[in-house]
């Protein structure tokens, strides 16, 4: 059985640790009683704001980008 992360695991300051320290956790949601599962296999890591990469760069603030400024433990997936 696993178990779940704490959420002072992704209250680090260590983006970069997080990220590698995910690949292989499991990731498991249940939404409506409809429970899925998946491998992490893939991570990235962004130093908003000062990360050129970053779709919060240089502070910008949109609302696709605001999940960027909020505490730790939150997901974002852009497509």
């Amino acid at each position: 059985m696993y178990s779940k992360l704490p959420l002072s695991f992704y209250l680090r300051k260590d983006v970069i640790r997080i990220s590698k320290e995910l690949l292989g956790k499991v990731l498991v949601t249940d939404i409506d009683g409809h429970i899925t599962s998946g491998i992490i296999t893939e991570t990235e890591a962004y130093k908003a704001p000062e990360d050129k990469a970053s779709h919060a760069y240089n502070n910008r603030r949109t609302p696709r980008t605001e999940i960027f400024y909020q505490e730790g433990g939150v997901g974002y997936v852009y497509l």
